[in-house]
């Protein structure tokens, strides 16, 4: 089957209920195919973010029935995000691109080394690059 005839994510008969009777979510069916877009629109108090947490695997008090290929990951930023009031912008910024950042300083580190003669002139030391 082609990717993008592979469904990836799949709600039946989602529901969610907030205490003690709010009933945000009434029996969700969704399925998404590789690679498709979505976007959710709704009303103040319609259960998008609701659906977006359960989605992303946060929500986990729920009725009905989640399934996702393995392959499949979401990433989620909260409305209103717990910030560290201790950390400047730019702190939080490196903190969530720091194993980008630190892959890059590997690469710099090596590619630094392929440039000297101790390292291309040492068939060993090239191979353990």
């Amino acid at each position: 089957m082609s990717d993008d005839k592979k469904i990836i994510f799949s709600m039946v008969g989602v529901s969610k209920t907030f205490p003690p009777h709010k009933q945000v979510l009434k029996d969700i069916y969704l399925s998404f195919f590789y690679g498709a877009k979505i976007g959710i629109i709704g009303l103040n108090g319609s259960g998008k973010s609701t659906l977006l947490k359960i989605i992303a695997g946060i929500e986990k008090e729920y009725q009905g029935e989640v399934v996702s290929d393995k392959s499949f990951s979401v990433g989620y930023l909260e409305q209103d995000p717990k910030l560290d009031p201790d950390k400047t912008v730019i702190d939080i910024v490196r903190e969530g691109v720091k194993p980008v950042m630190d892959l890059l300083a590997e690469y710099e580190d090596i590619n630094l080394k392929f440039g000297l003669p101790e390292y291309y002139e040492d068939e060993e030391k090239m191979n353990q690059l």
